[in-house]
């Protein structure tokens, strides 16, 4: 690669900088390529950290932002409004800016890198707009999909494939078909443009690669930024368990919560992990850590005393939660590269998770975790006896898996070899 490139300099964009799994591998990944010697800015809408490399890329004058936000709840209630589906993951329109594109044009970044970008930070019309190469890391589903931020795999919707079209709109949706609406501007905007995706789990490459819209499109597989020394094993775990009143004499399983965890429309699992936790025999030998908010529902299904964090902004803490779990579970309907499994893995603790979305990518069936089939919440308890029965082979794999498949310096280096091997090509291109 040409000298020209050895130090880049990287605009990464993405909503936020702080919460989210997006927010937090743009974070970690801006830092990361500024640690490796590249000039590198994070713009965000929503900036919560002191970072000096996370800059705020909203237009900076109050009218402005007020006149958008006018226009853009004006222009997409009717949509939503009239819009009904049982695919209950989040939608977007992107029909505005909420950032200024000429001035990007205009500056001297080599690569501009796209994480998620929705909630109308950019429009699917100025991603086009945009002069600079274009790396964009697909966090869900939605650059290939319509507004849909994942297909609904619970009903075999395959529209990202086939292409969206009033004959095969499914039953279930009514109204606006926000999705096909979406579709057709990413279709006439962005269909033609030379972006180079990156997919942090081959699910999500290989779901590009059969999308209508980006099948010819270049992707390479690169898994998020996990920060290693935060995320490991505990020295003393009795002490932690100690410090947060956990038992020491329980087996304790972990999972992620929020509030609609009894919701049988969530796709994060909440039903299935209930029906799973309900076949738990002997349940006073078990402790739950509930990491996040769980709604007043929850305990009264699950006679199982737990531990509910709360949200939890401190990776330090969330370490030292994770450590106190001797397994954690992951009931979710469809993910792509779930933080939560990963940063359980780093701290030596198996998960039991569906085989679904990208999840594969971290767990090895019974090597540091159990895939069970999807949705079957007996092999899911299955899987949890299982992990239990092989607690300690499991839980050295976990770091084993780390160390081979989750190294930061080889992240970071096939982003950069990503971002040559991009204006290397525009450079081909340009003397052709």
């Amino acid at each position: 690669m040409g000298k020209r490139y050895e130090k880049m300099k990287i605009l990464l964009l993405n909503y936020a900088d702080s919460y989210g799994g997006a927010a937090v591998a743009a974070y970690r990944l801006a830092h990361a390529l500024h640690s490796a010697g590249h000039e590198v800015t994070l713009g965000v809408l929503d900036k919560q950290t002191p970072s000096p490399l996370i800059q705020d890329f909203s237009y900076k004058k109050t009218f402005i932002r007020k006149v958008l936000k006018k226009l853009q709840m004006l222009s997409e209630y009717p949509l939503v409004k009239n819009f009904e589906t049982t695919n209950y993951i989040s939608h977007s329109l992107n029909l505005y800016t909420s950032i200024n594109v000429k001035d990007i044009n205009k500056s001297d970044y080599d690569i501009v890198h796209l994480h998620w970008i929705n909630h109308n930070m950019i429009s699917i019309r100025d991603i086009a707009r945009i002069r600079k190469p274009i790396v964009w890391t697909m966090h869900d589903s939605w650059p290939f999909c319509g507004a849909e931020h994942h297909p609904n795999i619970l009903e075999n919707d395959t529209r990202f494939i086939t292409g969206y079209a009033a004959k095969n709109k499914p039953v279930t949706t009514k109204g606006f078909d926000i999705c096909k609406i979406v579709y057709r501007l990413k279709k006439r905007y962005l269909r033609k443009i030379p972006i180079h995706f990156i997919a942090p789990s081959n699910w999500e490459h290989d779901c590009l690669k059969k999308s209508a819209l980006f099948k010819n499109h270049d992707c390479t597989v690169i898994p998020n930024i996990i920060d290693k020394k935060l995320f490991c094993p505990a020295a003393d775990v009795s002490f932690i368990k100690k410090l947060f009143s956990i038992p020491l004499d329980k087996k304790i399983i972990g999972f992620g919560a929020a509030n609609d965890i009894t919701d049988p429309r969530s796709l994060k699992g909440g039903r299935y992990l209930i029906d799973t936790l309900k076949k738990i025999k002997e349940s006073d030998n078990y402790h739950l850590i509930i990491f996040g908010n769980a709604n007043a529902g929850f305990p009264a299904e699950i006679h199982i005393p737990a531990f509910y964090t709360g949200y939890i902004s401190s990776p330090v803490i969330l370490s030292a939660i994770y450590n106190c779990c001797d397994i954690f579970v992951c009931p979710s309907v469809i993910e792509n590269l779930p933080y939560t499994c990963l940063e359980s893995i780093c701290c030596g603790v198996p998960v039991a998770a569906f085989n679904t979305g990208g999840i594969p990518d971290i767990i090895e069936h019974k090597y540091n975790g159990y895939l069970a089939l999807p949705f079957d919440t007996e092999d899911l308890y299955r899987g949890i006896i299982y992990m239990f029965d092989n607690l300690k082979e499991l839980s050295k794999n976990c770091i084993k898996k780390v160390k081979k498949d989750f190294d930061t310096v080889d992240t970071v280096q096939k982003h950069a070899n990503t971002y040559k091997k991009v204006l290397n090509t525009r450079i081909n291109q340009a003397n052709e």
